[in-house]
């Protein structure tokens, strides 16, 4: 509907862009469709994001980091289940280093894994949470030593693509649900918030068809605009 705006005459036309927010829904239902494989998504995607990519570089390959990263990382602390928590694990890719400063600052435990899963690291104070940083500084726990940690409470990844379902497609190396998967052989994650960080070019209404048996669903994504609740 055209709204009538009293006083001074406005340029805006809210015909046209709830015109375009409908078109943009419906393109974006029919570009879903048309992906055939969790590939054809990354290719889609890691385009896209060069609009809006910041080093590291290059896009492809990786989970990438993006303007305005820092801002959804930030959304963290309006998460009641954040504010309660003693111990975050995050993944150690580049957008979500915000998340892993914010978790220090605010006196919690950080557990990270190292890069290609090769260890996990825990650190309670560090002013850098680069992946250098965390291998200089963080104290290195093996395996066999998980059990000994306390439940985690948020369970922290990027992705190249998620959807509103929770349903989360990462680089292809299967990190993210090893991670998962092994936090969970522990106990370590009964109970826990999955949360992914991802600007809005990576958010889609669905990607289940492409899923497989082994992928663990997302509960939150933290995007620089908004907190998308999970539908599952």
């Amino acid at each position: 509907m055209l709204q009538k705006i009293e006083g001074k005459r406005s340029n805006v036309n809210f015909q046209t862009i709830h015109n375009n927010h409908i078109q943009q829904r419906e393109n974006l239902v029919a570009m879903t469709d048309r992906f055939k494989t969790k590939q054809d998504v990354r290719e889609y995607v890691w385009k896209e994001m060069r609009k809006v990519a910041i080093p590291p570089f290059p896009v492809s390959g990786r989970i990438p980091n993006f303007k305005d990263s820092a801002k959804a990382c930030e959304r963290i602390r309006e998460l009641e289940k954040y504010k309660r928590s003693k111990i975050v694990f995050s993944a150690p890719d580049s957008p979500l280093r915000r998340a892993r400063e914010i978790v220090l600052e605010d006196n919690k435990i950080l557990l990270a894994v190292k890069p290609r899963m090769t260890g996990f690291l825990i650190l309670d104070s560090s002013k850098d949470v680069t992946i250098r940083g965390m291998l200089r500084n963080g104290k290195e726990i093996k395996e066999n030593e998980l059990h000994k940690l306390n439940k985690v409470d948020l369970f922290v990844q990027g992705c190249v693509a998620v959807d509103v379902n929770g349903n989360r497609i990462g680089k292809g190396s299967g990190y993210g649900d090893k991670e998962y998967a092994l936090l969970k052989e522990h106990g370590l994650l009964d109970n826990s918030l999955y949360v992914v960080v991802a600007h809005d070019i990576q958010v889609f209404d669905d990607l289940g068809y492409l899923m497989g048996e082994h992928d663990v669903k997302a509960d939150v994504i933290l995007t620089p605009g908004k907190i998308i609740w999970c539908r599952h």
